[in-house]
């Protein structure tokens, strides 16, 4: 467990809040923090809990090629955002590309590397609206591949997209409903009413093979007996699905609000 008041605070007093990536060596955390003008990423150091990284207006951070480069997502001047690879730990910057959302839709988030750091997901969200973009990773250069971003309209309660172990796929899962057990999960109103019990759709599983989601979706169900409520409905793990997790190349593993937990197999095309 990490106590991120424990760390340094960025530029603006503020804290860490959530963990992007642990470097190899075991020493260094990427972190984010809430927005300020000069960014809210950066490189902590584990043992010290001092910041040892902190490049210019950077969003999402993660390590690649065994933690000898990381990657940096970033607001930029000529585009609307920036990605770019810079040698660890010397900090020197190797590549970038442009990056963008969809005209007119949504803002960056966080930034996942593929197991075999050959493609890199820069995750979007909008009011309701998700979706990620892809940057191909060659010892050539980088490039936004523009026209094979991935669009989900609807919801923008997604979850961390997870490579399996070898890179072969990957997946997020994503809910429809926030007050997903109550009798009418569209009326607010009704979060403290207890369930009516039975199945429960929350959302779905989606998987991909490189940049291509697999046309075989997997729904998320709950089962809840009748007058289960949560203790706390605004408790995190309540509200949201939490990150999927590869077993191996063909399961997934992933907690659903309701407590459960559940093991899926990956699809076959």
């Amino acid at each position: 467990m990490i106590l991120f008041e424990e760390f340094e605070k960025m530029a603006g007093g503020n804290a860490p809040y959530r963990l992007l990536d642990s470097h190899p060596d075991g020493k260094h955390l990427t972190m984010q923090a809430k927005a300020h003008s000069s960014g809210r990423s950066a490189v902590w150091e584990k043992e010290t809990r001092r910041l040892a990284w902190v490049p210019e207006r950077a969003i999402a951070l993660a390590w690649l090629k065994s933690g000898t480069h990381i990657a940096v997502l970033r607001e930029a001047n000529a585009s609307p955002y920036e990605f770019a690879i810079y040698t660890w730990p010397e900090t020197r910057l190797l590549q970038t590309c442009p990056v963008s959302p969809p005209p007119g839709w949504g803002e960056m988030l966080d930034l996942v590397i593929s197991s075999q750091n050959d493609l890199a997901l820069c995750h979007w969200i909008d009011q309701s609206e998700a979706g990620f973009e892809f940057i191909d990773i060659s010892p050539q250069g980088v490039s936004h591949d523009a026209q094979a971003g991935y669009f989900l309209e609807g919801t923008n309660d997604v979850t961390r997209a997870v490579f399996s172990p070898e890179g072969h796929h990957w997946a997020f899962g994503y809910k429809m409903y926030e007050i997903w057990w109550a009798p009418d999960p569209e009326d607010i109103d009704t979060y403290d009413q207890p369930a009516r019990g039975g199945e429960y759709p929350l959302g779905t599983l989606q998987i991909f093979q490189g940049k291509r989601p697999l046309p075989h979706t997997i729904p998320l169900i709950a089962t809840l007996p009748a007058g289960w409520l949560p203790i706390d409905p605004d408790a995190e793990e309540v509200l949201s699905i939490a990150d999927p997790v590869f077993l191996d190349e063909q399961h997934v593993q992933i907690r659903l609000p309701s407590g459960e937990t559940q093991v899926h197999q990956v699809p076959v095309e």
